[in-house]
């Protein structure tokens, strides 16, 4: 990823925080790389693209605000861990340590989208179930 964080994006490419990137292409085009390294990031570190149901893997949604909150995370954990290699540089202990707090950070992030996976799915199934006892009340009327 190059240093210039969240202001390589493209504002342009969405209309405020409601815009949903469809394609990979507009996803590499919102984050201004090519297709494959953004499906790289989506396999290696985690790029928070969502896939529909019942479609094949191919098809792909992200949020712009999701990119750029994802860019912002990576951005600042490389700089928590670059500062604490820096201040001391001869000191593999605190490199250590702060690699360390980076994957926890990491693997916490992981949970919470695994998480995040459950509480939709039950959330999509609630709402087919008062989907269906709506019909069910506009028949008996």
């Amino acid at each position: 990823m190059n240093n210039t964080g969240a202001s390589a994006m493209n504002p342009e490419n969405h209309n405020g925080h409601a815009a949903v990137l469809t394609s990979w292409k507009d996803i590499a085009r919102y984050m201004g790389k090519g297709v494959r390294t953004v499906q790289r990031w989506e396999q290696d570190f985690g790029l928070p693209v969502r896939r529909p149901r019942g479609s094949n893997k191919k098809a792909v949604l992200a949020r712009p605000r999701d990119l750029d909150a994802w860019v912002a995370m990576r951005c600042a954990s490389r700089a928590e861990l670059g500062h604490s290699a820096n201040s001391q540089p001869h000191n593999r202990h605190a490199s250590m340590a702060a690699l360390l707090a980076l994957n926890a950070k990491i693997e916490t992030a992981r949970r919470l989208r695994d998480s995040n996976v459950l509480l939709m799915a039950e959330v999509s199934a609630a709402i087919t179930a008062l989907r269906s006892q709506l019909m069910e009340l506009q028949l008996r009327q």
